[in-house]
């Protein structure tokens, strides 16, 4: 595993089929999200963040998956921007009166100052986890 960090709260992860290998997964536990891949996943994501040396602020995370020929790159991000950019993917998804309330949502986290946005975020989290 190669850990490059992006920007601020942001690590790309790079893994090769020796690390998958070495973890005794493939990547189709990856896509799946299958136990294995979900417990990869996790492993990975804190030795990103374990590779900065700064807090990551617990909340907003998101994922992304890059796949390459031989690889692929997981880019974990606790920032803001990215964390709006998945609402709004998630949106195109859903029905109307739910893709209405995560606008109303990004709204208010893209006018809120950073600590403001993410007491919104946890708050969001908080709910969508105890539904």
């Amino acid at each position: 595993m190669h850990i490059v960090e992006e920007d601020l709260y942001k690590v790309s992860c790079h893994v090769d089929r020796q690390d998958l290998k070495a973890h005794g997964i493939t990547a189709d536990d990856i896509i799946n999200r299958t136990p294995l891949g979900h417990m990869f996943i996790k492993k990975a994501a804190q030795l990103a963040k374990d590779s900065t040396d700064y807090e990551w602020p617990g909340c907003a995370l998101s994922m992304q998956i890059d796949m390459y020929a031989n690889d692929f790159v997981l880019v974990f991000s606790e920032r803001i921007d990215d964390y709006i950019y998945n609402l709004r993917q998630s949106m195109l998804a859903l029905p109307k009166e739910q893709a209405d309330m995560f606008e109303k949502l990004i709204v208010m986290i893209s006018m809120a100052e950073e600590e403001e946005a993410r007491t919104i975020i946890r708050n969001f989290e908080t709910n969508v986890r105890e539904s």
